[in-house]
C-alpha cells in the first residue's frame, strides 16, 4: 500500500522551539487531515475523530507488522507491534496503558490493539490459536453490552474498568488470557442522570421482539423507570443479535444465554414494583410481581417478604423487623443493583474460563491491555466518580513514577550528565485519597464502622475536620465564601486534571455496599440456575456470624495497588487518548479543552523528557549478552576485568558514540542506534544458530553413535553366546546320533541354518568320500548323477562296474582307437569341441527311415555325431542345453532317445555294449550316457535334466517333425522274423528295436 505524505510533525520530539501552543498547533493540523496518532519518542498521543476512518484493514496491519515505530508513520499499530516484539524478542511482559478522559476513544483503542496482537500470529496450530483470538475479540462485545452506557461525554461509555492479561506461549502466539474488572457502576441501574442511558443491555433486550419479552411481558414502546427517558434504537437490535453471536462463538450455553436475559428482565421489573402502606402498617406490592418473580426464578410469597421484611441476628436469636415504605424502595433498589452486578462479574468469570490458560501450555509471556474509566466531571459527582478520578489519579501517578521521576532519578544516581526536568507530582493528590488512617478512604471507613448510624453530612464534617488545611482540599464551611460549595453536600478536590465538586450524598451507603441476608437467600433458592450459581453465600446459616467485609472504597483501593504493582512489573506502552471537543462531533476542534487535557496529562512535560533523554538503558551484563556478537573482540567471551569495560570496546568497535555510561548502566540516546543494532544483531543470529545447530547436532550424533556401538557390542556379544549354545545343541545332536543330525533343533534369530546345514553335508559326504581314491571322485558325481534318475528305475545301469567315458579310446573297444585319438585330436584343434566326457558306437535310426553306424561323442557342451570309420564330424553338433528330455527303458536294453525339441528331430540311438568282462557279463552304457548328460546340464543351466524310464516296451520320438512309435519286440515273435544284423526295422510308422540278445 502506498504511504500517504505526512502531515505536520509525526513525533513530538522533532518539534522545533517546543511550547503548550506549538505542541497543540501541530496536533490540530494533523487532526485536519485526519492523522490522529502522533508520537512522542514511543508514547502514542490518539485523538478521538468521531467518525470511521480506513485506516485500520489488513493491508494497513501488513504495514505495520515487524516493522520499528520510527519506519512507519504514528499508529495504534505500531504500539501494538512494539509490544509484541519485545516479547517475543526479549520474553519480558509488557503492557499497554491506555488513559484519557471519558470519551477520548480509550476503549477503540484498546479494541484495535487486541484486533491487531490476536491477526499477528504464526501458521502453526491455527485452529487452537484461531479459537483463543475469536474468544479474546468476541469478549469485548458482550462486556461493552453488559458495562458500558451512553454518557453526557461519550455514547459507549466504559462504566467499570478492565484490564486483560493475553497470555503467549514461547512462539509468541496468543493461546488464553484473563479478565480483571474493577467497580461496575451499580448505582446506574437504578439512578441515571439527565440525558444519559443505562447499560447497554437493558436496551438491547427491549430492542426485538424475542422470547424473552414475550414471555415476561416486556414491551419496546413502553416506558420504564429504570431505563429513564431514553428509547431502543434500531442500532440496539443489531447489537443484540451481536452479543448472541458472540455467546456462542464463546461457547455459553443456550440454557444459561437464556438466564442471563432472564435476569436482565428480572432487574427491568424490579424498577416497575411499586409499594403501598395498609392500614394495618403492612407493605404490600404493585406492578408486575408476577412477571418479576418468574424472570429471577423465585416465589411471590418469598419476595414479598424480602421486600416487606427482613430477618436480623442478634445474640444467638433470630428477630424479624419490619420495612417501611422507604425501606421497601430502598430493598428494590438494593437488590435491583446487586443483582446486575453481580451478574456482571459472573459474566466476567465465565469468559475466564473460557480463555483460560489450558494446564501446563502456558510457557511464555503476558502483554497486559488497560482499558480503564477516564477522568470524569459531571454536574453531579458521586461516589463513583470519586473512585474512577481516584483511578485515574493512580495510573497518572505511575506515569509520572516511570516516565518523568524515576527517569530522571535514575539519572542522578547513574552520574549521567542531566537537565531537570520540572513537573507535577500527584503524589500529594493519591495520599489525600488513600494514605492509612487521614486520608478520605480511612475517614469513610472510620465512619462505616461506627455502631451508631452516621449520615453522609457527619461524614463530610469528619472529613472537613480531619482535611482542614490541604490545598487540594476544600468544602463550603472550610471556604464560606465560595458560593459553588453547597453547604453540608459538596466538598472540592483539585485533580491533576482539574477542580471537581462531589456531592457526598450517598457515600455511607455506597462505600458500605452491603445486602441484606434475605436478599441473599431470595436469590441463592432461585429456580434459575445461573442466578442461584452467583449467590452462594445465600445458603449460609442466618445464625452463624461473619466478619464484616471489607468497605467498597477499601476494595477498590486495594485492587488499585494490586494492578498498579502489576503494571510496574511490566515493559510499559503508553497510549495517551484527547477529547477533541465535547460535543462528539467530527471536524470539530476545542483548543481549550484540549489545552486542559495536554496539561494534565503533562504531554508536553513528556516531550522535553524524552528529548533531553535517552531512549534506552540496560545493565551492562545484559546488553553484552545481547550484543557481544557483533565484535570480534567480545565474541564469544570478552577477557577483561568487567563488563563496563567489554561494552566500551564493543560500542568503540562499532563506532556508536551516542552513549553515556553511568555506573552500573549504559543510556543510549537515539532509537535509531537500537534498531540499528538489533538489525546487525538479527544479521547475524542465522549464522550462530547454524553453529550451534551444527555443535548440538555433532555432539547428539555422536552420543548416539557411543550408543548405537554399545547397543552393537553387547548385541555381538548376546548373539556369540546364542550361536556357542546352538551349536553346542548340535554337537549333543551329533553324539547321540552317532555322526548323523537326524532333525536339527530351532535356531536363535540371526544363525545362518542354510549355512550350518550345507557344512554339515559337506562333512558327511567328507566322510562318505573319504575312504574312496580321489581319482574316482568325478566317475562317483557322475553316477550319482545317474542313480537320482534310474535307480529303482532300471534294474541295469553300470553302478557296479568302472565308467571309462572315453570308450572309442580303447583298444578293446574300438580297434580304430588310434584313428580316433588322431581324429579328435584334429577336431580340438580346429573346432575346439573340449575334453570328451563320453563316447562309443552307435546304431542311429534317422528321419528317412535308415539305419546307419555312427559314433556318438559328448563333450561338456555338445553332443556330436562322427562316422563309424573315419570319426570325421558330421553334420552341426547338438548343444546339452537344449536337450529336451532323454528317455530309456526300464529292461537293460541299450535303447536311447535324446530329445531335442528345438530341432523336432530327436536322437534315436542304439549304444554298441563293450565286450564282456569277468566282472561283468553284460556291460550297460546307458546309465553312464545318463549320468554324463545330466551332470553337464545342470551345471550348464543350473535345473535337473527330464529322464523318462518307460517300464513298458513302447516308447516314443520324433522324427522329421513327426512322433513316430517305438517299441521293443515282442516276446513271442519268431527270431526269424528280423533279420539278425539290424538293430532297427519300421513298419506301419512304428519303428522297432531290436537289442543285441535279440540279434545274436
Amino acid at each position: 500500500m502506498t504511504t500517504q505524505p505526512e502531515v505536520g510533525v509525526p513525533d513530538f520530539v522533532l518539534l522545533d522551539n517546543l511550547t503548550t501552543d506549538k505542541f497543540i498547533e501541530n496536533l490540530h493540523v494533523r487532526f485536519q487531515h485526519n492523522k490522529i496518532y502522533t508520537y512522542i519518542g514511543e508514547v502514542l498521543v490518539s485523538v478521538n475523530p468521531y467518525k470511521t476512518l480506513d485506516i485500520y484493514g489488513a493491508q494497513h496491519m501488513a504495514q505495520y507488522r515487524g516493522r520499528e515505530m520510527f519506519e512507519v508513520p504514528p499508529h495504534v499499530y505500531s504500539v501494538a507491534d512494539a509490544c509484541q516484539r519485545v516479547l517475543r524478542q526479549q520474553g519480558r511482559d509488557t503492557c499497554v496503558l491506555i488513559s484519557g478522559e471519558s470519551g477520548s476513544g480509550k476503549t477503540e483503542a484498546s479494541k484495535f490493539i487486541m484486533k491487531y496482537i490476536a491477526a499477528n500470529t504464526t501458521q502453526v496450530h491455527r485452529d487452537y490459536i484461531d479459537r483463543v483470538k475469536n474468544v479474546l475479540i468476541q469478549s469485548n462485545s458482550i462486556l461493552e453490552t453488559f458495562g458500558n452506557a451512553k454518557t453526557n461525554r461519550n455514547d459507549n461509555s466504559s462504566r467499570f474498568g478492565k484490564y486483560m492479561d493475553i497470555n503467549f506461549d514461547y512462539k509468541g502466539d496468543p493461546v488464553g488470557g484473563h479478565i480483571s474488572n474493577y467497580l461496575l457502576e451499580k448505582s446506574r441501574v437504578v439512578s441515571l442522570q439527565p440525558g444519559e442511558r443505562n447499560f447497554h443491555a437493558f436496551y438491547q433486550l427491549l430492542s426485538t421482539n424475542n422470547t424473552h419479552t414475550k414471555k415476561f411481558g416486556l414491551n419496546s414502546s413502553a416506558v420504564y423507570k429504570i431505563l429513564g427517558s431514553e428509547r431502543t434504537t434500531a442500532q440496539d437490535s443489531k447489537l443484540y443479535s451481536l452479543t448472541n453471536s458472540a455467546f456462542n462463538a464463546l461457547g455459553f450455553a443456550p440454557s444459561v444465554v437464556d438466564d442471563i436475559w432472564s435476569i436482565v428482565a428480572g432487574v427491568i421489573l424490579l424498577g416497575e414494583l411499586t409499594f403501598s402502606e395498609g392500614p394495618d402498617g403492612q407493605v404490600s406490592i404493585g406492578g408486575p410481581l408476577r412477571q418479576c418473580v418468574t424472570a429471577l426464578g423465585v416465589t411471590e410469597d418469598n419476595l414479598r417478604r424480602a421486600m416487606s421484611g427482613r430477618v436480623l441476628a442478634a445474640g444467638g436469636e433470630l428477630v424479624s423487623k419490619e420495612h417501611s415504605l422507604i425501606d421497601a424502595n430502598y430493598t428494590r433498589l438494593a437488590l435491583a443493583k446487586a443483582a446486575y452486578d453481580r451478574l456482571f462479574t459472573w459474566i466476567v468469570q465465565q469468559i475466564n474460563k473460557k480463555i483460560e490458560v489450558p494446564q501446563g501450555a502456558w510457557g511464555g509471556s503476558l502483554i497486559g491491555v488497560l482499558d480503564i474509566y477516564g477522568f470524569e466531571i459531571f454536574e453531579t459527582n458521586s461516589f463513583e466518580q470519586f473512585c474512577i478520578n481516584y483511578c485515574n489519579e493512580k495510573l497518572q501517578q505511575l506515569f509520572i513514577e516511570l516516565v518523568l521521576k524515576q527517569e530522571q532519578e535514575e539519572y542522578a544516581r547513574e552520574g549521567i550528565q542531566w537537565t531537570p526536568v520540572k513537573y507535577f507530582n500527584n503524589r500529594i493528590i493519591c495520599e489525600l485519597v488513600e494514605a492509612p488512617h487521614q486520608g478520605i478512604i480511612a475517614i469513610m471507613d472510620e465512619a462505616c464502622l461506627n455502631p451508631t448510624k452516621i449520615s453522609d453530612q457527619q461524614l463530610l464534617e469528619a472529613m472537613d475536620k480531619r482535611l482542614n488545611g490541604h490545598k487540594h482540599y476544600t468544602s463550603r464551611q472550610l471556604a464560606p465564601t465560595d458560593k459553588k460549595l453547597k453547604h453540608g453536600v459538596d466538598f472540592r478536590i483539585t485533580h491533576y486534571a482539574g477542580d471537581v465538586t462531589y456531592a457526598i450524598t450517598g457515600f455511607m451507603d455506597k462505600n458500605k455496599d452491603s445486602l441484606w441476608q434475605d436478599l441473599k437467600r431470595l436469590l441463592h433458592f432461585s429456580t434459575v440456575a445461573s442466578l442461584k450459581d452467583m449467590w452462594p453465600e445465600g445458603g449460609t446459616n442466618i445464625q452463624k456470624t461473619s466478619k464484616r467485609p471489607p468497605s467498597a472504597a477499601t476494595l477498590f483501593r486495594n485492587s488499585m495497588t494490586a494492578l498498579v504493582q502489576g503494571l510496574q512489573s511490566k515493559e510499559p506502552f503508553y497510549v495517551r487518548c484527547i477529547k477533541p471537543n465535547a460535543l462528539q462531533a467530527p471536524n470539530t476542534w476545542d483548543e481549550q479543552l484540549v489545552r486542559h487535557q495536554v496539561a494534565y496529562l503533562g504531554l508536553v512535560e513528556n516531550v522535553r523528557v524524552r528529548r533531553a533523554g535517552f531512549a534506552s538503558r540496560q545493565r551492562y551484563d545484559r546488553f553484552l549478552k545481547r550484543y557481544k556478537m557483533l565484535s570480534q573482540y567480545t565474541w564469544p567471551n570478552f577477557r577483561g576485568a568487567s563488563d563496563k569495560d567489554a561494552v566500551m570496546v564493543l560500542l568503540r568497535d562499532l563506532q556508536v558514540t551516542d552513549v553515556q555510561f553511568g555506573h552500573t548502566k549504559l543510556f543510549i540516546r537515539s532509537a535509531k542506534t537500537i534498531h540499528g543494532l538489533e538489525a546487525a544483531r538479527a544479521e547475524l543470529i542465522p549464522s550462530i544458530v547454524v553453529l550451534l545447530q551444527k555443535l548440538w547436532r555433532g555432539t547428539v550424533a555422536r552420543m548416539r553413535y557411543k550408543k548405537m556401538k554399545a547397543a552393537l557390542t553387547i548385541y555381538n556379544s548376546w548373539k556369540r553366546y546364542r550361536f556357542r549354545r546352538y551349536i553346542a545343541s548340535l554337537q549333543s545332536e551329533l553324539n547321540r546320533g552317532r555322526g548323523v543330525i537326524k532333525s536339527w533343533p530351532i535356531a536363535p534369530r540371526g544363525v545362518a541354518v542354510p549355512l550350518l546345514q550345507a557344512a554339515y553335508r559337506r562333512w558327511r559326504a567328507y566322510l562318505v568320500l573319504k575312504p574312496i581314491p580321489r581319482d574316482q571322485w568325478l566317475q562317483l558325481k557322475l553316477k550319482i548323477s545317474a542313480a537320482s534318475v534310474l535307480k529303482s528305475r532300471r534294474g541295469q545301469w553300470g553302478a557296479g562296474r568302472q565308467w571309462k567315458g572315453d570308450y572309442l579310446a580303447v583298444q578293446t573297444y574300438n580297434d580304430k582307437a588310434s584313428v580316433y585319438r588322431s581324429a579328435l585330436a584334429s577336431l580340438q584343434k580346429s573346432q575346439n569341441i573340449g575334453k570328451p566326457l563320453f563316447s562309443c558306437r552307435v546304431h542311429k535310426f534317422n528321419r528317412y527311415n535308415k539305419l546307419a553306424e555312427r559314433c556318438l561323442l559328448i563333450t561338456s557342451s555338445a553332443i556330436w555325431k562322427l562316422d563309424a570309420n573315419s570319426f570325421k564330424l558330421l553334420k552341426k553338433p547338438t548343444p546339452i542345453a537344449e536337450v529336451g528330455a532323454i528317455r530309456v527303458m526300464s529292461s537293460d536294453v541299450q535303447l536311447v532317445v535324446i530329445s531335442v525339441p528345438s530341432a523336432k528331430n530327436d536322437l534315436v540311438v542304439g549304444l554298441v555294449s563293450p565286450p564282456p568282462d569277468p566282472s561283468n557279463a553284460h556291460p550297460d552304457l546307458v546309465g553312464e550316457l545318463v549320468g554324463v548328460l545330466s551332470n553337464r546340464y545342470h551345471m550348464l543351466t543350473g535345473s535337473d535334466l527330464p529322464v523318462e524310464v518307460e517300464s513298458g516296451a513302447t516308447t516314443r520320438c520324433t522324427l522329421g517333425g513327426k512322433h513316430r512309435a517305438l517299441q521293443l519286440p515282442s516276446p513271442s515273435s519268431t527270431p526269424t522274423a528280423t533279420p539278425a544284423a539290424t538293430p532297427f526295422t519300421h513298419a506301419h510308422n512304428v519303428i522297432t528295436y531290436h537289442p543285441a540278445s535279440a540279434r545274436a
